[in-house]
């Protein structure tokens, strides 16, 4: 393949490139990319497609359904966002992530077609990758929603199966002030017939109302859906529907993604006609570790044990305040709990820190060079103001907040033989990217 100077100039240029081109970083609307797409001649970008919406959990559904896939053989394509370390983990091939020429050949294509047409960041990015799957051979394509979902830009692509993983509030200012709101605009990537897999235990109005004006068959958490973790072993049982009838899968690993999202995406399997035998399945939920979602492992320096999640908004925080109270019920030895975290400035920090608050003894608050990132000084003020978090230190840099944090867990256990101790690293994605590296996998 021969590239263009342009293309040649390498992926740090097109970045900085579709950073410049359009005034905002967010315009919701579908107009503009549906143009560019048919200049590039993207229609449907495989066989089958799933698109996935959601405020918290679509990437652990698009995790646990690719690797399903590919322990059944079918060539898969995937795009997530954000990424935590290279923006090439957005866009996948067969679970591996596209080379960097790959996709400044994508950028430098779109560029070409869009004839003036100002896109986003993101509605570039998204052509690139919708460009690539096209001109790849691929079975099936797994899709995540950006933001919202009726004006999103994947949503120029119809599914064949559509997952809302659940409804949180978050990104208000573009949603709605309402999980009703919120939950209006996520199900607007419902087409007629196409069923319409749901994680929410109670399920909204503004999405149940929706899937029946659209004929779209519901399969819901709780009702259609179901799981239950084993009392004997590390394992849960699935219930759902499979050719038609209601059926289960026993003895399935659990892994650092929330049960719910695996058993999203194997119902999302199963309604795509797909087969793979109970013994496969198992194995491919068992090499499943998907980074930065309660991810553990142990500081390079200290070997004090640490725990990575992306966790940004309130309700994401409450499902790692219930995991931190059930380690602590489990573990007597559990006896200090520290959290690192960064959060972007249109983030609800005392809703995040308040859901956490009974599980965490001290708050390390720091903040990433990103310029959408909260001051510390106006993060610390705001928890300091709120009056309910006590042992809290701030920090420039996320780094040096890690490091302080892994140190004083340190000498606590040193002091207290027998005790453990836990630095867990939340708030954003930026977060567990600064002190991913400084950490390795848990023996």
């Amino acid at each position: 393949m021969h590239y263009s100077l342009a293309e040649v100039q390498g992926l740090d240029y097109w970045l900085r490139y579709i950073s410049s081109v359009h005034p905002r970083d967010i315009e919701l609307g579908l107009d503009r990319i549906r143009l560019v797409a048919t200049n590039l001649g993207i229609k449907k970008p495989a066989p089958k497609v799933a698109v996935v919406a959601g405020t918290n959990g679509k990437g652990s559904c698009i995790a646990s359904l690719e690797a399903i896939l590919l322990a059944a053989n079918y060539k898969t394509a995937s795009y997530t966002s954000p990424h935590i370390h290279r923006y090439t983990e957005r866009i996948k091939i067969n679970g591996s992530e596209v080379s960097e020429e790959i996709l400044c050949a994508a950028f430098a294509k779109v560029d070409s077609c869009r004839e003036g047409v100002s896109l986003s960041y993101f509605e570039f990015s998204t052509l690139a990758a919708l460009w690539i799957f096209c001109n790849s051979d691929i079975d099936m394509a797994l899709l995540e929603i950006g933001l919202g979902g009726r004006l999103d830009a994947v949503n120029i692509v119809d599914g064949d199966v559509t997952i809302i993983s659940s409804i949180g509030m978050d990104h208000q200012d573009w949603l709605g002030d309402s999980l009703e709101l919120i939950g209006a605009e996520k199900a607007g990537i419902l087409r007629k017939d196409v069923p319409l897999v749901y994680g929410d235990k109670y399920p909204l109005e503004s999405i149940l109302n929706r899937a029946q004006d659209l004929n779209a068959p519901l399969y819901l958490a709780g009702q259609q859906i179901n799981w239950e973790k084993s009392e004997t072993s590390s394992s849960f049982h699935w219930y759902g529907e499979r050719n038609g009838n209601q059926t289960s899968l026993t003895e399935l690993p659990l892994t650092n993604i929330h049960v719910v999202n695996i058993a999203l995406a194997l119902q999302a399997f199963f309604l795509l006609d797909l087969e793979l035998p109970d013994e496969k399945i198992r194995g491919a939920l068992g090499r499943l570790n998907y980074p930065g979602r309660q991810e553990l492992r142990n500081d390079i320096e200290t070997g004090i044990s640490v725990l990575l999640d992306v966790a940004h908004n309130p309700a994401a925080m409450e499902l790692l305040a219930a995991n931190l109270r059930r380690q602590k019920a489990e573990n007597c030895r559990l006896q200090q709990i520290s959290a690192v975290m960064a959060v972007m400035a249109d983030k609800d920090i005392e809703g995040m820190a308040a859901t956490l608050e009974s599980a965490v003894d001290f708050w390390y608050i720091a903040q990433v060079e990103e310029p959408r990132c909260m001051p510390v000084e106006v993060a610390a003020g705001r928890l300091e103001q709120d009056g309910k978090i006590k042992g809290l230190f701030t920090q420039d840099s996320v780094a040096a907040a890690y490091a302080q944090a892994c140190k004083a867990s340190a000498e606590f256990e040193a002091v207290h033989p027998g005790i453990e101790s836990l630095v867990i690293v939340v708030g954003s994605f930026y977060t567990v990217s600064a002190v991913r590296g400084l950490s390795k996998t848990a023996e």
